[in-house]
Order: structure tokens, then C-alpha cells, then sequence
């Protein structure tokens, strides 16, 4: 590769000065298939063995399955007669999964590939661009999210938090993606995982425009920072496992399943975009939280004073004026506690609350994104 390329294995960090073999080229070879130092890793090429169109790794942005399997951003060149080689084509996302260690991820996401290979395409769900094999390894490359899921954004944030006016202009868009890809008529699907981290965002190098999507199954993986060992609250990465509907939390009968079962989980994220990540110990946690905001039909401005006073370890006089004030709309409230009501039946479809006015317009978000470090 020519060093004059500003994308040359030679610049990127952690690569050593000796050029590694590309993956799945011909010039592997079955000593070298699987060795250690064939692994992927940053400044490594990975070769499309059918096509000859390259993948080089530029930097770990995540992973999947519990942290086994890699997800790298990546330059994507496209092989072409005319050039004779390779050409840049902009950056993707790569997930990464070898089949010899991990083969229940290679079976399930084979199975996904092939489940909604003929499905209506929404713009507001991340898709499969293209999968291939390069020696032991499956490759599935996405499009790529510069900014990474709202759940990671957040992290970098003073107080963790999404400030209620962009909450309508990021749900929206998740709510399109679930009417008309997820929840269609003809062939319904569940997403099952909705969560903050599980909606990504990207802002386009040329244009400057925004889009917001949804990661669903084969697309989905973790780009937030780690979870701190220790902590008293539960990993917010698995907020769609304690966090799940009142039918499906420690439910094995996957009858008690449906959309409105995302619909809850939309309910919930809508709350960590607003609060951050939940002050919960334990499912009794929550539903004490989500019980409560239904009593009280006025949401606290802090989760973590109301869990205080529970406990009867805080007492604090409020002056009466303020507890009057409303911290959120009207509207936002009202839009939450419907997507959490007991009875599934009684929820809204993704069709039902688009129909609200409670969405709005993407430009202020943009700002919040691209706030300065």
C-alpha cells in the first residue's frame, strides 16, 4: 500500500512495521488462518475472497455477544477492473465473528440474515449493507454510525442525561423504524432490546446532515463504556432484561409476547434518556418507580431522592411552590405512562403515538450531538 495513503496499515495505530497478511486473500495461507497474529485487529486489511473489495481496520468502536466478537470502523475500498485495484469508498461498520470460537453468534446471526432478507426497509433501521466469509471469519458490514448510540453520547455528558425537547425527535424516528419494519402488518417481528444504546447516530462528513436509526438483531451491538464492576445499580446494558414488560419479565411462554412488549421498553428508555441511567437495585426498584409516577401522575425531578425518601433515610422540607411546578410537560409524561401501563392491550402502537404531536424537529438535536467535548 502506497504511504503516501493516509490510510496506509503503517499509520494506524497498534499495527506493527511488519505488513500483516490480509485475511482472506489469496495470499493467506492455511498455517497462517486462524494463528495469532491473523487476527483482526487495527491496521489489518480484510479481504472480500469473492469480490477482492477490501475492509481495513481502523478502530475498535465495540463489541457483541457479552464483549466476544469485535466491531471495528473500517475503510471500505471497492475492487474495480478499471482502476485495477482497490478504491476508497468511505467507512463502514464491521462486525466481526469467528466461526471456529463463536458459533452460536455465527448461527444466530444467520439465521436473522436470512429471517428479514425480504422485509420492507425502513431508513430508520441500521441494515445489513453486505456479509461475506474471509478464512474462519464471518463479516458483517453496516453502515456507519459516527457518534456512536445515544447511550455512549449520554456518557460524555455532565449529568448523563437528554434534554426533553430532542427526546420527541430521537423516539420519533425509533417509532418509524418499529411501524414499518419491526411491527408491519403482514409479517410483525419484535424487536425485544429496545434501549438507548440500541439507537445510533451519525452526522455525514459532507453534507452535515443528522440521521438517527435503530439498531435491530443482526445491526445491534454495544458502543457505550464499560459498566462499572461494583456498582450498586444494575448494568444499564441490560435494561431490556430487567427493564422488560410486566408479561415477559422472567416469562418463559413467548405467547406473552407482542409489540406493545416494545412499546413498554419505549416507555422505559424514554425514562433513561430523562434521568439517566435508572437508580434500581432490582426489579421491586422499579416497579416502586413506575408505580409511583402513575400515582402521582407528576413525575420527581430526581429518581434517586425518591428512592431515598422510600427508605425513610432522607427528609428534606420542599418548598410548596416548587412541588407544584411540573418538572416535564404535560405531554412527555402522559406519552410515558401510556406506554407503561399494566395491561399490554391498553398501550399504543408505534402508529397510534406517532400520531401524537409530541414530535418534533432534528436541528437542535444536531447541536446537542456535536457539542464540544
Amino acid at each position: 500500500m502506497d504511504s503516501r495513503n493516509p490510510f496506509s496499515t503503517k499509520m494506524e495505530i497498534g499495527s506493527s512495521s511488519k505488513q500483516p497478511t490480509d485475511i482472506g486473500s489469496s495470499r493467506s495461507s492455511d498455517a497462517e488462518i486462524g494463528s495469532f497474529s491473523n487476527r483482526p485487529r487495527p491496521g489489518q486489511t480484510i479481504t472480500d475472497p469473492y469480490t477482492q473489495d477490501t475492509y481495513l481496520l481502523i478502530l475498535k468502536i465495540g463489541s457483541f455477544s457479552n464483549g466476544r466478537c469485535p466491531v471495528y470502523k473500517a475503510l471500505f475500498s471497492r475492487n474495480t477492473y478499471r482502476s485495477g485495484g482497490p478504491v476508497p469508498r468511505g467507512y463502514v461498520t464491521l462486525k466481526i465473528i469467528d466461526m471456529k470460537l463463536h458459533q452460536n453468534e455465527f448461527k444466530l446471526i444467520q439465521h436473522q440474515l436470512q429471517t428479514h432478507l425480504f422485509q420492507p426497509q425502513s431508513p430508520s433501521i441500521i441494515r445489513s449493507k453486505k456479509t461475506f466469509f474471509a478464512s474462519n471469519l464471518l463479516c458483517v458490514s453496516l453502515p456507519y454510525m459516527s457518534e456512536g448510540s445515544l447511550r455512549s453520547i449520554l456518557s460524555t455528558r455532565p449529568e448523563k442525561k437528554l434534554p426533553e425537547n430532542f427526546i420527541p425527535v430521537v423516539l420519533r424516528e425509533v417509532l418509524i423504524g418499529l411501524r414499518d419494519e419491526v411491527h408491519v402488518f403482514c409479517r410483525p417481528t419484535l424487536h425485544k432490546s429496545l434501549n438507548a444504546g440500541d439507537i445510533f447516530v451519525n452526522i455525514h462528513d459532507d453534507t452535515n446532515e443528522m440521521s438517527i436509526k435503530l439498531a435491530f438483531e443482526v445491526s445491534i451491538y454495544d458502543s457505550g463504556p464499560p459498566f462499572e464492576e461494583g456498582s450498586l445499580f444494575l448494568n444499564p446494558k441490560n435494561i431490556s432484561i430487567w427493564g422488560a414488560a410486566p408479561e415477559v419479565f422472567e416469562s418463559e411462554n413467548e405467547d406473552n409476547i407482542g409489540e406493545k412488549s416494545d412499546m413498554w421498553l419505549l416507555g422505559i428508555t424514554a425514562l433513561e434518556f430523562v434521568y439517566g441511567n435508572l437508580p434500581v437495585k432490582n426489579r421491586r426498584d422499579l416497579n416502586y418507580i413506575i408505580n409511583k409516577i402513575r400515582e402521582k401522575k407528576k413525575f420527581p425531578k430526581s429518581l434517586e431522592k425518591m428512592m431515598i425518601k422510600r427508605d425513610n433515610k432522607f427528609k428534606k422540607v420542599m418548598d410548596l411552590v416548587k412541588r407544584k411546578k411540573r418538572v416535564f410537560s404535560w405531554e412527555f409524561e402522559e406519552m410515558i405512562l401510556a406506554c407503561l401501563r399494566e395491561n399490554p392491550e391498553n398501550r399504543p402502537t408505534a402508529f397510534e403515538l406517532l400520531n401524537t404531536p409530541f414530535f418534533s424537529d432534528i436541528e437542535k438535536f444536531k447541536q446537542f450531538v456535536l457539542i464540544e467535548q
